[in-house]
Formats: structure tokens, C-alpha cells, sequence
């Protein structure tokens, strides 16, 4: 007789935690101010993934300016982007990059994130200046690019009707943010380049980049960016030793470092792949941020060696897991059956 395959879960909790875009929008009653703005299902699914920061549930406000501060730590966030890969002399201040910054201010580590990662950003940056549709556009794309390692491509040329407006400087990026789907043109054929972005504009913009990003992952540097859900899927079954084996989660999941320790340690468990044993207890300096149902996977991955903390004692649950990430995690786990 067949054997029958197994079928892995998450909880309902889990499932919601790993979801980026979710199963029919739960929160979207929570919020009050978004049942007129288009897409807002794509401001509700960066929202429930924590990808959007300092607003409450039930006000989004919409329409309010995006500032340039907030633009950067929305890059910062939604990119994943961190220090983990330097280790400095000295602590870096955000002045040293950006002296009209403060720093001391919320959105100082962002600054400096920004600064060693590369990103495109005015040397004479003001964190409270207003940011217009051209210049939110252009340092997403370099943002993008950055974080991506994509390709350099030659756009194919969009024409639009105030394109004499935009700053020759940004042009090029533009073209891009066209080809790449990040932006569209309105129904009067115009990019509106001198228009001040509102939040909902600017959310829409990142939701269609990390889009196009996840859609454009198996190209080289790709080890670098945030896995896919399709993409944990296989690299679970491949540790699992069992390419039939069927794991239901959302296709459109954001895959972080927790969420996806959770559900490979889980896979392997219910597998019979891990071995027996008493854990003892690893401190992990950023263990509050872990939410309390991956905590014990988390654990029992770092006993096995299938898991690492860095220099500093962190384990970074809400970064999004990178491919080279999630390879090392599937390579020790064959290693434990070696």
C-alpha cells in the first residue's frame, strides 16, 4: 500500500505571522481611512507584514506627505537591509554621512543603514524634507538595485507627457521604475514628477518593487535577496529528504529568518528527521523581538548547529531570510544524517 504524503501546517497564528499578503485581507476593517484608495490591498499586506512602521491599525492616513526621513526607513525595513556584514572602529554616527541629520533622532540608524549599504541619497539630505514623486522614485529603484544586485538594464524608453519636468538626474531611474512595473503613468499619460508622494503612493511603490524583486530572484546575486515561499518550500523538501512531501503555506508569504527556522525545524520534526534531545537555553541578545511560537524552534536550531546567531549574539528573526541564509541552514541539516 501507498503511503499517503504528509501534509505540514502552520497554525492559524503561524500562518498569519508568515503571511505577507494574507488570506482576505483580515485587518482591512481595522482601517478607517483606506476604502477609497486604490490597491489598498497591497497597503494592508505590508502593513500586516510589518513592513510599515509608526502608523496605528486603524488610521493610515493616506494622503499625508511622505518625508524623507520616513522614505529611508521605509527602505531600510522593507529591503532588509543592516550592518551585519561590517564591523566598525568606531560607532558611526548618522552626522558623519548627513549633517543635517540628528543623531539622536528615530530615524538616525536608518541614515547610517542607508549610507554603508550605498543607497542613492542627496548629500545635503534634510530627514524633514517632503518628498516629491521623482525623488521617492528615484532612491527606491537604487534601492532596489542595490538590494537586489540587479542587473544594469537599457529601459525601453516610456514617453509621457511632463517628462520635460523631471531633473535630468532622475530620468534614467524613472525609466526604470516603468520597465520594472514599480510605477505607472496616470490616465492622462503623466508621471506627476514634482508632486509631493503620499504615503499610499509610496507604499504602492514598494509593495510593486518587492514584487518585481521576488520575480526576478534567479539572477546572479540572487543569494543575497529574501527568499521566496516557493523557494523555502523546495529547500524544505530537499531537507526533509522528500520531494513529495506537501508544505501549505501562502505563495505570497514573506519568508524571515524566524518564520522559516520555525517551519523547517517543524518540518523535520514531524519527518522524524532530528534527533532526541535535552536543549539547553541560548541566550539571544534580541530575543524579545522573536515572536513566542517560533521561540522554541528557534532554540532547538540553535542547539543542532542548524541555526547561528552573529558576532553579537543576534539572531535577526524579522530579516528576511536570504538564499545563501537558508542554503547553509539545508546544509548543516544534511550534515547531522552524515
Amino acid at each position: 500500500m501507498k503511503k499517503p504524503s504528509k501534509i505540514i501546517t502552520l497554525s492559524a497564528a503561524v500562518a498569519l505571522a508568515f503571511s505577507l499578503a494574507g488570506q482576505d485581507f483580515a485587518s482591512a476593517a481595522a482601517f478607517k481611512d483606506l476604502d477609497n484608495v486604490q490597491d489598498k490591498d497591497k497597503i494592508i499586506a505590508l502593513h500586516d507584514s510589518g513592513l510599515i512602521k509608526g502608523i496605528t491599525a486603524e488610521q493610515f492616513a493616506p494622503n499625508k506627505t511622505v518625508t524623507q526621513a520616513e522614505s529611508v526607513q521605509f527602505f531600510v525595513t522593507a529591503l532588509g537591509l543592516n550592518l551585519d556584514f561590517i564591523r566598525f572602529v568606531k560607532e558611526p554616527q548618522a552626522t558623519d554621512y548627513y549633517k543635517h541629520s540628528n543623531d539622536s533622532a528615530w530615524y538616525a540608524k536608518a541614515l547610517i543603514i542607508a549610507a554603508v549599504n550605498g543607497l542613492d541619497l542627496p548629500a545635503d539630505l534634510n530627514p524633514n524634507e517632503k518628498m516629491t514623486h521623482e525623488a521617492f522614485t528615484h532612491q527606491l529603484v537604487h534601492a532596489i538595485e542595490i538590494a537586489g544586485k540587479l542587473p544594469l538594464i537599457n529601459p525601453i524608453v516610456q514617453e509621457f507627457k511632463d517628462q520635460d519636468q523631471v531633473k535630468v538626474e532622475y530620468s534614467g531611474s524613472i525609466q526604470r521604475a516603468l520597465n520594472y512595473g514599480v510605477v505607472s503613468l496616470d490616465q492622462d499619460g503623466k508621471f506627476q514628477p514634482k508632486k509631493e508622494i503620499s504615503r499610499a503612493e509610496a507604499a504602492i511603490e514598494m509593495s510593486n518593487a518587492l514584487h518585481y524583486l521576488k520575480t526576478h530572484s534567479g539572477q546572479p546575486g540572487s543569494e543575497n535577496l529574501a527568499i521566496t515561499a516557493e523557494q523555502a518550500v523546495e529547500l524544505i523538501k530537499k531537507a526533509a529528504g522528500n520531494t513529495k512531501l506537501q508544505i501549505k503555506i501562502d505563495a505570497e508569504a514573506d519568508v524571515t529568518r524566524e518564520s522559516f527556522t520555525y517551519l523547517l525545524i517543524h518540518t523535520l520534526q514531524a519527518e522524524g528527521k532530528l534527533p532526541m534531545l535535552n536543549i539547553v537555553l541560548k541566550e539571544i541578545k534580541d530575543n524579545d523581538q522573536i515572536d513566542i511560537q517560533y521561540q522554541g524552534a528557534i532554540q532547538t536550531a540553535l542547539a543542532l548547529k542548524i541555526a547561528e546567531l552573529d558576532a553579537e549574539g543576534n539572531f535577526h528573526p524579522k530579516n528576511g531570510v536570504t538564499l545563501a541564509d537558508a542554503t547553509a541552514m539545508i546544509e548543516r541539516v544534511q550534515k547531522l544524517h552524515k
